[in-house]
């Protein structure tokens, strides 16, 4: 039981330290933080294209699709972050305008209030980010690196 629980604090320390790095890099420069994420994402895809085959020593199509996926997000994340950011970007704003609608049928006036005032600012948001804007990734940054210093003392804190 000691070793689950020193690898779930080992691997808070680790996520936190992700999340304040990557945080930190939304901050200075969000192309090269999407680009990390993209390796990031291109190494774990490679990885399970590769050890599901390994493992039933067949070769099948979607590990094959996955390893090349894979490859490609490591050696050229920088063709996917402009298809990243306005999909990203159109999400939201599709988002923000569904909560204002919803709010809309709220019957409480503060919910209401609220809701739209969410919405919008999600709106705000995405339209920021289809955009290219830098401040909504800061912002973005921000949240990252406050929710991963939290981890972080979460972790040290509840060291035996």
């Amino acid at each position: 039981m000691k070793v689950y629980v020193q690898q779930t604090k080992t691997s808070l320390v680790i996520s936190a330290i992700l999340m304040i790095v990557i945080g930190a890099l939304f901050i200075v420069d969000k192309d090269k933080a999407i680009e990390v994420g993209f390796i990031i994402t291109g190494i774990f895809l490679l990885i399970g294209g590769i050890l599901p085959m390994i493992q039933s020593r067949t070769i099948n199509v979607l590990g094959l699709l996955l390893i090349i996926l894979g490859i490609l997000l490591i050696l050229a994340p920088e063709l996917f972050t402009l298809v990243f950011e306005i999909i990203i970007g159109v999400i939201a704003i599709i988002i923000g305008a569904l909560n204002m609608f919803a709010a809309f049928r709220e019957t409480d006036k503060v919910g209401m209030f609220f809701g739209f005032i969410v919405g919008l600012l999600v709106i705000a948001a995405g339209v920021t980010i289809f955009l290219g804007m830098d401040v909504a990734f800061q912002i973005f940054g921000g949240l990252l690196i406050a929710a991963g210093l939290l981890d972080f003392i979460v972790a040290v804190k509840n060291v035996n």
